[in-house]
């Protein structure tokens, strides 16, 4: 029931009075009360059950086909502008049995121009096949037949970058769960072969997928960090081109449902390089637009890099509007499945601090549990890690003491065999511990303080603990305070 309510509840009242006609022609029979009722609150399904007064079995056979017919429905709706250049592609075999063949010729000549322009080199490897078999007679032959073998060569190329490019943003968001040089490694590894693939080849599409990655490697490998403000005019270059060729191919799929990522990309920019100002002005047009790309799951690791980038700048500014900012809608609105584990951890994650940031600890520390108990997280310990220090941190500041102690508990087991890398941890669990402990309000505030400095020159590696907590006056002394609110 949570897919189908999920989607119907995206619907604009057009597009959902029209998919009611569809599935029901509004006859108020079953399919009608699902849609309906789903549509106005949420239920369970054992409620929808004694609804439509079914049983299991024939409810669940009701939802499957709801949801097929939804799916078949939606689908067609589903936006492609160079539909029309696609069309002439399914005619190109028709053209070897056409009446005239001088005709079906130039036809092809200029739709082989159009698909050049686009770099849609699966279709063009058709229209040189057809033209080769038209001038099988002829001197033109061998020429045809050649450009045949380079597109496919190409066309091979092409789709093995693609692939590249999506396991290497799969393996970037591994590798920022968990820290792991073997992960980085696979990085390097994907970034270079797709480098390698680009160079062989003068496409604006190779330039696209490899510039995307490339740029989001620099802004997330650590080693990348200390050079990227002087790399500031290659990247605007990059970026200005890249929107040029969105604005050169308004009806390609791809570039039209990705152009958005030129501000996200600047947007993760400017935040590394603490250029906040600018920052800011990307920051405002990637608002504008948020609610169409979260509904896009394709798009998901580029809202979920944007997330993080907003917590980033948060820690520079302080501006909790531009970091709350759609936080209320993003679960309703953001299909992410708890199988995308970077996505999914990610945005419960970023759902966490905005919760933190508007003192609501209990809400905090409440979407930590929601995630740990719906995911297990051992298999990226140092997430693991950091959300449970954040959890526990949570609980000090409410005074819950002992879930605070059993996360400390849980914590020492797990760490206790790891290396040095782990020290901050360590040294975090003390400061929560000196908290929990009665004292003097005035000698323990002052002595929390001191900690968090010195855990802060401390948590200095590649991936620290709890680096979007700033502690402020406030956090402090809710830590310190023996009377908890």
């Amino acid at each position: 029931m949570e897919i189908l309510s999920k989607t119907i509840k995206k619907l604009t009242e057009e597009e959902y009075q029209q998919l009611l006609q569809d599935v029901s022609g509004k006859k108020k029979n079953k399919p009608y009360l699902v849609l309906e009722t789903t549509r106005q609150r949420e239920v369970e399904d054992s409620e929808m059950m004694e609804i439509l007064q079914v049983n299991p079995s024939a409810y669940y056979t009701l939802k499957s086909r709801l949801n097929s017919k939804i799916a078949s429905i939606l689908s067609k709706k589903v936006q492609n502008p160079i539909q029309t250049l696609m069309d002439e592609v399914s005619r190109v075999p028709a053209h070897l049995f056409g009446n005239n063949r001088e005709f079906s010729v130039r036809a092809l000549r200029e739709l082989e121009k159009q698909l050049s322009e686009y770099d849609l080199n699966a279709e063009l490897i058709l229209v040189y096949k057809t033209l080769a078999q038209l001038h099988l007679y002829t001197d033109e032959y061998e020429m045809y037949e050649t450009k045949f073998n380079k597109h496919v060569a190409f066309s091979l190329a092409v789709s093995k970058a693609e692939g590249l490019f999506f396991r290497f943003i799969k393996k970037l968001g591994v590798y920022q769960l968990n820290g792991q040089e073997s992960d980085l490694e696979e990085v390097i590894m994907m970034k270079r072969e797709l480098s390698n693939i680009c160079e062989l080849y003068d496409s604006h599409r190779l330039f696209v997928l490899y510039n995307v990655a490339r740029i989001y490697y620099l802004c997330n490998v650590p080693h990348k960090l200390d050079g990227l403000k002087a790399r500031e005019l290659e990247i605007e270059a990059v970026l200005q081109k890249m929107s040029q060729i969105f604005e050169s191919y308004p009806m390609d799929t791809f570039y039209q449902n990705i152009k958005c990522i030129t501000d996200m990309l600047y947007f993760e920019y400017y935040v590394r390089t603490t250029n906040i100002v600018r920052a800011d002005y990307y920051l405002q047009r990637i608002h504008q637009q948020l609610p169409d790309l979260t509904e896009k799951h394709m798009l998901n690791f580029f809202v979920v890099q944007f997330l993080r980038s907003k917590i980033m700048k948060f820690q520079t500014d302080g501006n909790l509007d531009h970091l709350q900012f759609y936080a209320d809608k993003l679960e309703k609105y953001c299909d992410i499945d708890a199988e995308e584990t970077y996505h999914y951890i990610s945005v419960k994650k970023y759902l966490a601090v905005v919760k933190f940031y508007q003192r609501d600890y209990q809400g905090a520390a409440r979407k930590i549990n929601e995630l740990r108990n719906q995911m297990s997280l051992k298999q990226f310990l140092y997430t693991d890690i950091d959300a449970k220090l954040f959890q526990a941190l949570q609980y000090c500041i409410l005074g819950d003491d002992s879930l605070c102690m059993q996360i400390i508990s849980s914590l020492k087991r797990q760490i206790r065999e790891q290396d040095t890398e782990y020290e901050s941890s360590r040294y975090f669990m003390k400061i929560l511990k000196t908290a929990l402990k009665p004292a003097d309000y005035r000698r323990k505030i002052k002595r929390i303080t001191e900690m968090w400095t010195e855990f802060e020159a401390l948590n200095k590696g590649t991936f620290p603990v709890l680096s979007y907590v700033k502690a402020d006056e406030n956090v402090l002394r809710k830590m310190s305070n023996p009377i908890k609110d």
